[in-house]
């Protein structure tokens, strides 16, 4: 079968085209996942007929904060978001993530906007976009919705959008200055690896360090990405110590059975996830456990 690439060159142009051909068309942004799902796919009917490159569409591009909202431009690759001083300055745990994120070259290709469609549970972005509550921009020729990330999957690799729709922007609200995050990653190896396991956490505290509010987000371990409520729950109130993050980690640990079963990789994974919540929680509170 023979592909069409069409490039267009602004948003409604795009939109246009995918209203179009939104039967047979598939969006191209960074094209490090779609160019390897291409390759992969067995039945002929599965390839689209028509890329649809937004790579040129400026106007995706940006890193802005307003009014404490976080902006972010679909098509902002890894790399531009690991050097935003915005990100950086208000949630540099996600400038961390997209830093982890393949090599050098898939930095500079790869866009927010295309890990988050893709949808894999192992995506670097995912978790720290989890626990800062991000919602998304989906805009198309009928009009716009804003929908919140978490209920943007339905499963792996599945999500909500559809055929004729362009994820425009993510956008979240700006954490407290008080606030304390983290980001860490675990894979076969330093760089050029696919998480087996991460985790995001973001901690609002008061001036005697008790936690006011928590967010904890793994990676890699649930279909969907989710955060732990009992979790949370078990730092809430409380001035961490070694007990409290000790049950916080086993939470996610437990949450992680509960949803996701039993599996071969279970005997190994729970510890391991455990023992990483632990070490990003210490991380972001300012204590070295390495």
């Amino acid at each position: 079968m023979t592909l069409g690439f069409i490039r267009p060159k602004t948003v409604g142009e795009a939109m246009e085209v995918l209203d179009e051909h939104k039967d047979s068309s598939k969006i191209v942004a960074g094209a490090t996942d779609v160019t390897v799902q291409l390759r992969s796919a067995k039945p002929v009917e599965e390839k689209p007929l028509w890329l649809v490159d937004i790579t040129r569409i400026p106007e995706l591009s940006y890193v802005n904060l307003e009014n404490g909202i976080v902006r972010i431009g679909a098509m902002t690759t890894h790399r531009d978001i690991a050097r935003s001083a915005v990100i950086h300055d208000v949630a540099p745990f996600l400038a961390d993530a997209c830093l982890s994120v393949g090599s050098p070259q898939i930095r500079t290709r790869g866009t927010i906007g295309g890990n988050i469609v893709n949808a894999s549970p192992a995506a670097d972005s995912l978790p720290p976009l989890t626990a800062l509550s991000a919602r998304l921009r989906l805009v198309s020729r009928r009009g716009s919705r804003d929908v919140a990330l978490c209920d943007f999957f339905k499963g792996a690799y599945k999500t909500i959008i559809e055929p004729d729709e362009i994820l425009e922007e993510v956008y979240f609200k700006a954490p407290q200055p008080s606030s304390r995050c983290a980001f860490l990653k675990l894979g076969r190896r330093e760089s050029l690896a696919i998480a087996r396991l991460s985790v995001a956490v973001l901690l609002d505290m008061d001036e005697s360090g008790k936690i006011l509010e928590a967010a904890i987000a793994p990676g890699a371990c649930l279909p969907m990405p989710a955060r732990i409520a009992r979790a949370e729950q078990a730092l809430i109130g409380k001035i961490p110590d070694e007990e409290s993050v000790d049950m916080t980690s086993l939470e996610v640990g437990e949450e992680m059975v509960r949803v996701s079963g039993v599996r071969w990789s279970t005997e190994y994974k729970k510890p391991v996830a455990c023992a990483l919540t632990k070490r990003a929680i210490w991380k972001a509170l300012g204590v070295d456990v390495d």
